[in-house]
């Protein structure tokens, strides 16, 4: 999995995360296919030690068949925040409309 992580990052399979979840905050990342083992690995890439991320804001995490976020507020530069919630409000005002309707520009 250390080749499919992005450079600083932890991933563990889904056996290990089963063993740490109750102390490692992870997030699911999807399948990967690894040399040697005939079927897709679930990933998970590690964030933090819980306890550590108990007095900070948490991430804002959810997923649904087509939706998913994942918003970690405490790591974004001010232009990251900005950005973020400029995407923000566009998805809600598309999320205003009846699908098929074009919002007004």
């Amino acid at each position: 999995l250390e080749q499919e992580a992005a450079p600083g990052a932890i991933l563990i399979s889904y056996e290990t995360f089963a063993q740490v979840k109750d102390t490692i905050d992870c997030a699911e990342m999807g399948h990967v296919q690894v040399k040697g083992i005939a079927y897709p690995v679930a990933t998970y890439r590690v964030i933090d030690l819980k306890a550590n991320l108990a007095g900070a804001c948490r991430a804002v995490r959810t997923e649904l068949p087509h939706f998913r976020l994942e918003l970690e507020p405490e790591l974004m530069s001010a232009d990251e925040r900005g950005g973020a919630a400029t995407a923000l409000r566009d998805a809600l005002d598309r999320l205003s409309h009846e699908p098929g309707q074009q919002g007004l520009v």
